[in-house]
């Protein structure tokens, strides 16, 4: 598997400032049929921070998504986000108030235009309808957010091409033009590389950097660690359902009782 300096590629870093945190989670916990899948989570995310979450296959690092962004109820413990309790809100009311998510599989409207697919999810973030055949006119502030976010992620020029016909990696970065166009307070990004070949990786991860250095607060889920050593403020380690560890890469990575969770043996 080909590296990638991530050191090289991000932009420059943005300073997490103390206070209150802009997400946090207290006791989360989510059980199906008696077995615990998320056990007892307690993890603050700093406002405008990066941070990274690992772990083994079946530590509960999608499912830890899931609960965050509303697709799951959990079955104990509770969500806040910009200090407001949002655990019983559904996810469509979470991205109201600031949390937007990619998933590992894009899903798209591919047979719409990419300007389009921006624009039905910032006028959903603005609170109107997301209607497929909406009139776009000029000085709509969804087609505003939906121009803005396709220039961050250099798809300017393809506005108007349909969605099926990008490449894997540009499909990428329509997701998160997706996600950005609401504007969110957190980026919630699960294996935002997958499925990538060598090629495409460089300029994808560039693009979060630098999404990140505009002030973006992100968590993101990535199994690569040569790409998170080179993004993240802090890691945060799952395993087994629960949190192993959360500090900065270098303490984490050095911490043996991670190496042995996560590898299977010390470094």
């Amino acid at each position: 598997m080909s590296s990638v300096d991530t050191h090289d590629l991000r932009g420059p870093a943005v300073p997490a400032p103390a206070g209150r945190p802009v997400m946090r989670t207290s006791g989360l916990g989510f059980a199906v049929g008696g077995v615990r899948i998320v056990s007892d989570v307690d993890l603050d995310v700093r406002q405008g921070e990066f941070l990274a979450v690992i772990g083994p296959n079946g530590a509960g690092k999608t499912t830890l998504f899931n609960l965050l962004t509303g697709l799951y109820r959990p079955t104990s413990g509770s969500i806040e986000l910009a200090g407001d309790d949002v655990t019983r809100l559904t996810p469509a009311q979470r991205a109201r108030r600031g949390m937007a998510r990619s998933f590992q599989v894009t899903s798209l409207f591919t047979h719409l235009s990419v300007l389009e697919n921006v624009r039905l999810a910032a006028r959903a973030h603005l609170g109107g309808s997301a209607r497929l055949l909406g009139r776009i006119g000029r000085g709509d502030e969804a087609v505003r957010r939906a121009e803005e976010a396709l220039e961050t992620v250099g798809l300017a020029d393809r506005a108007t091409e349909t969605a099926a016909n990008l490449s894997h990696g540009n499909k990428r970065k329509l997701d998160l033009a997706i996600a950005i166009a609401g504007e969110p307070r957190v980026l919630l990004l699960d294996e935002p590389t997958a499925g990538m070949g060598a090629d495409d990786l460089p300029p994808v991860i560039d693009l979060i950097g630098r999404i990140h250095a505009r002030g973006t607060t992100i968590v993101m889920v990535e199994h690569r660690m040569d790409l998170i050593l080179g993004l993240a403020d802090r890691i945060a380690v799952m395993h087994h359902g629960s949190l192993l560890a959360c500090d900065e890469p270098d303490t984490v990575m050095a911490d043996p009782t991670v190496q042995t969770a996560y590898l299977g043996e010390p470094l």
